[in-house]
C-alpha cells in the first residue's frame, strides 16, 4: 500500500461532508471497474479499484464539491 492510502475513517475526519466523500470514492470505483485509467501508480496488480479510489481522493488527484445551485 503506498504512504499516501489513508483508510475511510482517517479522510472522513479531514472533510466537512462525509456522504459527499462516499459519493465521490463511489463514483470513481465506477469509472475504474469501466476501464478508466488510474491517476495512480498501480504497484500492485490486486489492489481493488475501492483502494486506487481512495489513493487518487488522498493525492488530491479527484477533487470534489457540493454544487449549491438550487435550480
Amino acid at each position: 500500500m503506498s504512504d499516501d492510502y489513508m483508510d475511510i475513517d482517517t479522510m472522513g475526519e479531514q472533510t466537512d461532508n462525509q456522504y459527499l466523500l462516499a459519493l465521490a470514492i463511489a463514483k470513481r470505483v465506477r469509472k475504474l471497474r469501466s476501464g478508466a485509467p488510474p491517476l495512480v501508480d498501480v504497484d500492485d496488480p490486486r489492489k481493488k479499484p475501492f483502494q486506487i479510489a481512495m489513493e487518487e481522493i488522498a493525492r488530491k488527484k479527484i477533487l470534489y464539491t457540493l454544487d449549491n445551485d438550487s435550480n
